[in-house]
């Protein structure tokens, strides 16, 4: 049955490759109207689809935001998105352009590392999870933050100049630009660095460890997205989790928004190859135009596959999609725990058709573990809260989510020591700060 899909999508690929090539319309009216058309065949809840005039609407972006489903004052679909081409194809092919880091606010709105990418500028230029950004270019946080309030205050002014705050700092369209950052290290060096905007490849495997949880061997993954190059990173550290025999596995998913559900698949049978072999472990259902497009992809024992029966998955409001995908899948065959905060809420999917130089990428799919349970629209609650510990690196035993992951592990229970701020998270894409440059609608990362 995937094939099927994956044929019925290739035709709708190469029909539109086939009118590009013979001059095919590519005027905004026009691209509009094809991807309403689209919607229409393939959208999951294509018949709340509103009656509306495509011409209207002056971007792809701004039609889609007047036709997906909103029932009352619920926005059931918080998903669909519009995307250039381009940016679509580097995402999936883990090509990025900027500083390849994440900054986070603390509780007294001081700034810190939050993410690097190894081999990203920042990466290069020594930046590191856990330090305290202090001034970017000469400006201290305060200074951009007081000067960003005063530039939307004023913007209407007579006279209004604008003060140098988050959005002109540096040239972020120019590659090469130095951005020079002061970082308080250890909450007591001072490093003076300089990056460079470039571009650089994202890893979907931000690393892979193993530590003593109190005689027990328990490997370490952090996992940042599901994209084309995953499989083989995911070979690598299964490659060497399997051969310094692992018993238990914390995965780390609490900055993944998802992606491939190939990869999802491909994650389930790495961890539980023998547990899951020729089960149902992802079911995919289409709109009732579409059943003959439903499909299971099954679960296999692969060259790297462990037989792990306990696993325990770090999470936060970011974890989502395909990363739920894998947490949900495996449940019905092996001790899962959720430790962190719940998970962002989707249990659906996205098939995306390019036409012209724009990709519309709409939900069409909901998905189902071999329980046909898929329900976690809410997101998939967390068996023990924690915070997201950014002042410690990745794999640390002592930041918060990962020992109380290891603690769960030992004891079937949460942490009597506990301490969690309570904090009614929002969703990812309302509490950007600022936007720079590389920061978009499918990765958070600038």
């Amino acid at each position: 049955m995937k094939k099927a899909i994956f044929s019925m999508l290739s035709v709708l690929i190469f029909i539109a490759a086939c009118q590009n090539d013979y001059h095919e319309p590519c005027d905004q009216a026009s691209i509009n109207k094809k991807a309403y058309l689209y919607m229409k065949e393939w959208y999951l809840w294509y018949e709340h689809l509103p009656q509306i005039n495509v011409a209207d609407y002056e971007t792809l972006s701004d039609m889609l935001s007047a036709v997906k489903y909103v029932e009352g004052d619920t926005v059931v679909d918080r998903f669909s998105y519009s995307v250039k081409k381009v940016d679509h194809d580097n995402y999936y092919a883990g090509k990025r352009y900027g500083m390849g880091t994440s900054w986070k606010r603390d509780d007294e709105n001081r700034l810190f590392v939050s993410l690097v990418y190894p081999e990203s500028p920042a990466g290069k230029a020594g930046l590191k999870r856990g330090q305290e950004i202090l001034e970017i270019n000469g400006y201290t946080v305060a200074e951009l933050d007081e000067n960003k309030q005063y530039n939307q205050e004023h913007k209407n002014d007579e006279d209004f100049t604008a003060k140098t705050d988050w959005d002109n700092v540096y040239d972020a369209e120019k590659k090469g630009e130095a951005v020079d950052i002061k970082l308080l290290e250890n909450g007591t060096d001072t490093v003076d660095t300089t990056v460079y905007l470039d571009d650089y490849t994202m890893n979907s495997v931000l690393g892979a460890s193993i530590v003593d949880n109190s005689g027990v061997k328990t490997g370490y993954l952090n996992f940042k997205a599901f994209i084309n190059s995953s499989k083989d990173e995911l070979d690598e550290a299964f490659s060497y989790f399997k051969e310094n025999g692992i018993e238990e596995l914390v995965v780390d998913l609490r900055y993944n928004g998802g992606g491939l559900v190939a990869v999802s698949q491909y994650l389930i049978n790495l961890i539980a190859g023998p547990a899951v072999e020729d089960e149902k472990i992802i079911k995919i259902m289409y709109n009732d135009k579409h059943p003959e497009a439903n499909s299971n992809y099954m679960g296999h024992v692969l060259e790297n596959s462990m037989d792990l029966k306990k696993v325990a998955f770090i999470t936060t409001r970011g974890t989502a999609s395909a990363s739920e995908m894998v947490i949900n899948s495996l449940s019905p065959f092996i001790e899962v725990s959720v430790i962190g905060d719940t998970t962002y809420g989707k249990p659906v999917g996205m098939n995306a058709l390019d036409i012209c130089d724009q990709t519309i990428v709409p939900i069409t799919f909901k998905n189902a573990n071999a329980a046909d349970f898929g329900d976690y629209f809410f997101g998939i609650p967390a068996t023990c809260l924690s915070d997201d510990d950014f002042k410690h690196d990745f794999g640390d035993a002592e930041e918060s989510s990962m020992k109380e992951a290891l603690y769960y592990l030992k004891n079937g229970s949460c942490s009597d020591t506990l301490r969690y701020r309570g904090i009614e998270r929002p969703y990812p894409e309302d509490t950007i700060p600022f936007r720079l440059k590389g920061m978009n609608r499918i990765d958070y990362t600038f």
